[in-house]
């Protein structure tokens, strides 16, 4: 059981009827709440849930701070103070998706770009996978105690281990972490900015996340609705 979140889309209503609307919309995913299935396995999503971003917050667009549509979870005096710009949720059309993704993107190029610079002063190295692929597709030739060895051995990899905040900046497999071409790595932090570990569609349907593919079309659904539609941040125990 974790507590994780769900971005909930619904159709435009009222303030006053927006609690109503996600009770509705959460209520076929909660736990052993579709007894008619014939799976005997299925327990549900959830068991509780309330409106909280937890860190996920959408941006409200300049001037809108204060519109009565824009969601927030009602926190009290107990809650550490939030910017008046940060929402959990609202009509679409009120939230900024873009700067959030815009400044992903300006980060990402230049992680990549320090990436490239750095290992331009080494020779060149292989990622971990290969390594470890070359392990597993023979074993008997070249044991798995080699492959960290070997992967660790290489000159760049050797300097970031040699240097704390290297290896904080480029992580364990930069080789392979940055082995995307510039445009396919940004793309990959743009895509993730949005996303919740869940979506609960318009018309119903609650995927779960975990994948670059579930990234990129939780962003093509959620650009792809209309601006009433109420994108609301849900936190829920499952």
């Amino acid at each position: 059981m974790a507590k994780e979140r769900v971005t909930v889309c619904l159709p435009p209503c009222a303030p006053d009827d927006l609690r109503p609307a996600l009770a509705a919309a959460m209520a076929p995913f909660e736990y052993d709440a579709q007894t008619d299935r014939p799976d005997e396995e299925w327990q549900g999503e959830w068991d509780y849930w309330y409106v909280s971003s937890g860190g996920l917050e959408f941006t409200v667009r300049s001037g809108h701070e204060d519109d009565p549509l824009i969601v927030r979870d009602g926190r009290g005096e107990d809650w550490p103070p939030r910017p008046r710009e940060l929402c959990d949720g609202g009509p679409k059309g009120l939230l900024d998706l873009d700067t959030g993704r815009r400044h992903a993107a300006e980060a990402a190029g230049r992680r990549w770009d320090t990436w490239r610079a750095f290992s331009a002063l080494h020779p060149p190295s292989l990622s971990y996978s290969y390594f470890r692929t070359k392990s597993h597709e023979d074993p008997g030739a070249y044991p798995e105690h080699r492959v960290l060895e070997d992967f660790a051995r290489q000159p760049v990899i050797r300097a970031i281990r040699d240097d704390p905040a290297l290896d904080e900046r480029f992580g364990f497999d930069p080789v392979g972490w940055f082995g995307e071409d510039r445009d396919a790595f940004v793309k990959r932090d743009v895509d993730a900015v949005l996303p919740t570990i869940a979506l609960l569609t318009l018309d119903g349907r609650w995927l779960s996340g975990g994948s670059h593919p579930y990234d990129v079309y939780f962003n093509e659904y959620v650009d792809s609705l209309p601006d009433d539609t109420i994108l609301v941040r849900v936190l829920y125990h499952g």
